[in-house]
């Protein structure tokens, strides 16, 4: 019944799918997307040419003596060379997407695989089939769609909030070019989270509490902060529009339950098939822990100080600097919701403490990465930047910058 009101809600071009390009919002997505989808995709391939293999030795294993270590064996087995387009994608087979992949291919075990929650390995693991057993491709299959989808939602937003069709563009142009887009089209959640994120926001907005439910309920079960996806939900529902009587608060419970229900899902699997304790994988895996923000941001600077701090770990900090700015812009031009989302998404990276001596223990790790799901921040940026010539530094800038990280990931540096 539910499903049956949803679909009656949607109201599909009478043109059919040529009609959907009448649309600007798909118009933009698409432009925006193929611009960094044909970029990455033509230049990853030239970097990896020619370029010793310095994969960690985790992953090394030797195909014909069958010598190595069985993660190795997972790492050779999910990009057959002679499956689709494997010359292609191979330079896409990094850091978490080959986490996620041997989620995909064997299911959990009791390692620290489990602070990686479900969603998008169960998708690469339903569309690999499709993908001629292209594990990989599978991946970036889920990612790019999950990125076309999240640009389109953006600009709807941006139209809807403001009206603005300029603002609109400008909002993707800045998140598509930022100096880490490249995880956005790469076998990554960020894409995936961001287009479920944005959904729920919309519906929301729309008092669709069902659909907003059931859409931050996926968000949880594709990144742990998704959790922090209820604080903005509800503000709308239940602020914004205030309920009248018993019914009306009941009818928004969704809402306000999605989120935090599967983040709690993922950890009653854990826990039901004794998989280990998420802080103890966190801990021992991953060398991270939670501690107040200040803790993070002390050690920054005593590591700074002390000349130890690496070039990524600068960078988050700069990163994270200005994403705090572009914060407050937020606060003082957008919904209290846009504000909520933010905030609670930011200390969220400030949570996270990471323990250990030199590169274990550079603090704000991932953040130049995670700040791609700040999407409130975009558009303050897009409302800054509104002159032609500040916006053409910015591309000109920041698209360096990404070259230069995608370079980085694909011989196997740490970026984020």
């Amino acid at each position: 019944m539910i499903v049956s009101r949803a679909w009656n809600r949607f109201k599909f071009p009478a043109n059919g799918f040529a009609g959907l390009w009448h649309d600007s919002s798909v118009r933009a997505a698409v432009a925006l997307f193929m611009a960094l989808r044909l970029l990455t995709l033509l230049v990853a391939p030239i970097m990896a040419r020619d370029v010793p293999d310095t994969r960690p030795p985790l992953l090394w294993f030797d195909p014909i003596t069958g010598r190595g270590n069985p993660s190795g064996a997972v790492y050779e087995a999910a990009l057959p060379p002679e499956s689709p387009l494997a010359e292609l994608t191979a330079p896409w087979r990094r850091y978490d997407t080959v986490w996620y992949i041997k989620i995909a291919m064997q299911g959990y075990r009791r390692d620290t695989g489990i602070v990686f929650p479900p969603l998008y390995p169960i998708l690469i693991r339903a569309v690999v089939p499709f993908a001629g057993g292209n594990y990989v491709l599978a991946a970036l299959l889920v990612a790019n769609v999950g990125c076309v989808a999240a640009l389109f939602l953006l600009h709807k937003l941006v139209r809807r909030e403001f009206g603005d069709e300029a603002l609109a563009t400008r909002t993707l142009i800045l998140l598509a070019a930022f100096p880490t887009a490249f995880y956005l089209v790469a076998g990554y959640t960020e894409p995936v989270f961001l287009a479920l994120a944005l959904g729920a926001f919309l519906a929301t907005f729309d008092r669709r509490w069902w659909l907003a439910g059931g859409l931050a309920l996926l968000a949880g079960l594709t990144r742990l902060q998704g959790i922090v996806l209820c604080l903005p939900l509800v503000w709308i529902a239940y602020v914004q529009y205030r309920p009248t009587g018993l019914r009306g608060v009941l009818t928004r419970l969704p809402v306000a339950a999605g989120a935090p229900l599967g983040t709690a899902i993922y950890e009653g699997y854990v826990l039901l098939n004794n998989l280990g304790s998420m802080e103890h994988a966190y801990n021992v895996g991953w060398k991270l822990t939670t501690r107040p923000p200040w803790d993070s941001i002390l050690t920054f600077f005593q590591r700074w100080q002390a000349g130890i701090a690496p070039q990524h770990e600068l960078n988050n900090a700069v990163i994270l600097l200005l994403m705090t700015g572009l914060a407050v812009v937020v606060t003082l031009k957008l919904r209290p919701a846009y504000a909520l989302y933010t905030w609670s998404s930011l200390l969220v990276i400030l949570l996270r403490y990471h323990y250990g001596q030199n590169l274990e223990g550079a603090q704000f790790e991932s953040a130049f990465r995670y700040v791609l799901l700040l999407f409130p921040c975009f558009i303050a940026g897009a409302m800054l930047l509104r002159r032609r010539l500040s916006l053409l530094i910015y591309l000109l800038l920041s698209v360096q910058w990404l070259l230069f990280l995608l370079d980085r990931f694909i011989h196997w540096r740490w970026v984020a």
